[in-house]
């Protein structure tokens, strides 16, 4: 289950960077839920074909996010509000917030 969480995050930031064909084959099945058989079916080729397409898309939007890490700097800027948030909550000295608020700005 947590794979397919990954995965469908990965395509939710990298599906632009796959070609139609692999968006559609990594969307029936990862956010459609749909067989191998369901979307061979649908294009009109084999379940191997589809089967390795899907693998091929899976690895290239685990390349993009290897290559780029935009998942992983956003995941650490919401981390970083979050901790930001915490500090307004607790009524912190608003120059440690500015501080903190300065130090995200200037890493990404």
């Amino acid at each position: 289950m947590e794979k397919i969480i990954e995965i469908g995050i990965l395509y939710s930031y990298y599906s632009s960077l796959l070609t139609a064909k692999q968006r559609d084959v990594v969307n029936g099945y990862f956010n459609e839920d749909l067989s191998l058989n369901e979307i061979a079916q649908l294009h009109g080729i084999s379940k191997q074909s589809v089967s390795d397409m899907l693998n091929r898309s899976v690895k290239k939007l685990y390349n993009f996010e290897n290559k780029l890490g935009i998942v992983k700097k956003s995941r650490k800027i919401t981390d970083e509000i979050f901790e930001i948030i915490d500090l307004i909550k607790k009524d912190t000295d608003k120059n440690i917030i500015v501080e903190k608020l300065l130090r995200i700005t200037k890493e990404n």
